[in-house]
C-alpha cells in the first residue's frame, strides 16, 4: 500500500487534515508536522531547505505527499531534492506561481515578512485567503497561526514567498496533482512547464485557500482519483 504523507501549511497543524481521514480509511496514511510546529522539535534555523530536509526524513521511501500552501511547497523541495522517494506529489494550493506577473506579485511580498509589521501582515494575508466559508473556522485558523513560534514560522514563510519556483518544477519527475482552490497559479503554463503536473480546479466552489476544510469531499475526490492512477 502506498503511503500518503500530509504536511499542513505554514502556522497550522495536521489537526486541519481531520475532514479528509474518514474517506482515508484503509490508507496508509502519515501526518507529519513542521518543524516547530504543534510541539514537533524546532530546527536551528527554519529555511525551507532545512524544513524540507526534515520533512524529507520522516517521509517513507514511495509515498505520494499531498500538502497545502506551504507544506505543498516544501513538498516540492522534498521531491526534487530527493529522487526516488516519492512516488507522486499533491499539491493543494501551493504558492507556486509560474507566469512572470503572478512570480512578481509573490515576490514583492516577501521584503514585508522582515518588516516591523509582519505579523499583522501575516494575519491580513490570512484572513484574506480564508475565502467566505466558515467564520468560526477562519477564526480557530488565524489564531492557531498567530501563535505558532516567530522561529519557526517567520523565516520559513519569507523563503516560500521569496522562492522562484520555476526550476524546481521544471526538474520535478514524479506525477504531480495542483489542487487550485484560491492561488493565482495558470494551471494551464504549470502543465507547459512539466506535463508531469496535470491540474484540478476547484475555484468554482469558492472553498478559499483551506479547502480540506472547507470542501472536504471534493479534496478527497482528488486525492483518491490521483491515487488510483497506475
Amino acid at each position: 500500500m502506498t503511503p500518503l504523507v500530509l504536511v499542513p501549511g505554514v502556522g497550522c497543524g495536521t489537526s486541519q487534515f481531520r475532514r479528509l481521514l474518514p474517506g482515508l480509511g484503509g490508507l496508509d496514511v502519515h501526518p507529519v508536522e513542521l518543524p516547530g510546529h504543534r510541539g514537533a522539535p524546532p530546527l536551528p534555523e527554519a529555511s525551507l531547505e532545512a524544513v524540507a530536509a526534515r520533512v524529507g526524513e520522516q517521509v517513507p521511501a514511495g509515498s505520494v505527499l499531498a500538502g497545502h500552501s506551504t507544506g505543498g511547497v516544501v513538498g516540492l523541495l522534498v521531491a526534487v531534492r530527493h529522487p526516488g522517494l516519492l512516488s507522486g506529489l499533491v499539491l493543494l494550493d501551493a504558492n507556486l506561481p509560474v507566469t512572470a506577473d503572478a512570480l512578481a506579485r509573490k515576490t514583492s511580498r516577501a521584503a514585508a515578512v522582515l518588516g516591523p509589521r509582519w505579523r499583522r501582515v501575516l494575519e491580513e494575508s490570512m484572513r484574506t485567503s480564508w475565502g467566505p466559508r466558515e467564520p468560526q473556522l477562519r477564526e480557530e485558523v488565524v489564531a492557531g497561526i498567530l501563535a505558532t513560534p516567530e522561529a519557526a514560522l517567520r523565516p520559513l514563510w519569507h523563503d516560500v514567498l521569496a522562492l522562484d519556483p520555476v526550476p524546481l518544477l521544471r526538474e520535478l519527475s514524479v506525477p504531480t496533482a495542483y489542487v487550485r482552490s484560491s492561488r493565482d497559479v495558470d494551471l494551464d503554463a504549470l502543465r507547459a512547464l512539466n506535463p508531469l503536473v496535470h491540474g484540478v480546479d476547484l475555484r468554482g466552489l469558492q472553498p478559499g485557500h483551506w479547502p480540506h476544510l472547507t470542501e472536504p469531499a471534493a479534496v478527497l475526490d482528488a486525492l483518491r482519483g490521483f491515487l488510483a492512477q497506475p
